[in-house]
């Protein structure tokens, strides 16, 4: 289990709301990913962890009720602005609906939120009635290293969020009981400056870091000695690399 103070990362969303499409490629390639895994036609999906609904139409023309449940009031607000949405405003940890209730659960670069990825896990999975199907994607250990190690270099604060480890990942979702799929895969978003990877972090939400965290402004320094230590490529470009799980399990 990890810390994760719900309340901060609400706030963090709700404050992203309006932006986060600005700042969305990441979530826009995983999520095109798991698409391909979902029904044609169903009667009951959920876009958990909806965040702006950016996917919302595309799993609305699948369902014909689509759910979309996410901790920000705000997102869910943005959400409902693009497709015809069932909007409950919820602790993903603390399921509101009743198991066997849905046809397809779509839970896109949310999971790393939970409190506790074993229990979301077995609990979401309870959800699907027979023959449904869950899709997920999620940041495995290592994402975001280059930054990781650039600040560790800098000071001995935690800047970056912590993610699971594979081989933990695959046994929370053996000890559910059920069939299910596994793969990984590396992405790299390319930035001209790093001032453009630190907007994406926090235009999206993603800059709320679990557990404990360095308070405090980063002084203009810190902040010149983070741009010189942080890699780039041949071209100049700060590189920020993803490693990422994609997961299905069937009900």
């Amino acid at each position: 289990m990890q810390q994760v103070d719900k309340h901060r990362v609400a706030e963090a969303f709700s404050r992203a709301a309006t932006s986060y499409d600005r700042h969305n490629a990441l979530q826009r390639r995983t999520g095109e990913a798991l698409l391909g895994h979902l029904p044609a036609r169903a009667h009951t999906g959920l876009d958990l962890g909806c965040g702006s609904g950016w996917f919302a139409p595309a799993l609305k023309a699948r369902a014909q009720q689509l759910l979309a449940l996410d901790l920000s009031p705000a997102m869910l607000q943005q959400a409902a602005t693009q497709a015809d949405i069932v909007p409950l405003c919820a602790d993903m940890d603390a399921p509101p609906l009743a198991e066997r209730s849905l046809d397809f659960i779509f839970a896109n670069l949310c999971m790393q939120w939970s409190s506790d990825t074993a229990a979301w896990l077995d609990s979401w999975s309870r959800r699907l009635k027979p023959g449904g199907v869950m899709v997920f994607s999620t940041l495995l250990d290592g994402s975001l290293a280059e930054l990781s190690q650039s600040w560790r270099d800098l000071d001995d604060h935690a800047h970056i969020n912590r993610f699971i480890h594979e081989p933990d990942l695959r046994e929370h979702l053996a000890a559910t009981g059920r069939q299910w799929q596994l793969y990984t895969a590396t992405e790299q978003l390319f930035y001209p400056e790093l001032k453009g990877l630190l907007l994406d972090l926090k235009g999206i939400g993603a800059n709320q870091v679990n557990g404990r965290r360095r308070t405090g402004l980063l002084g203009k320094n810190a902040w010149q000695r983070l741009n010189l230590i942080y890699p780039k490529n041949h071209q100049g470009h700060c590189v920020a690399t993803y490693r990422l799980a994609y997961g299905v399990i069937y009900g």
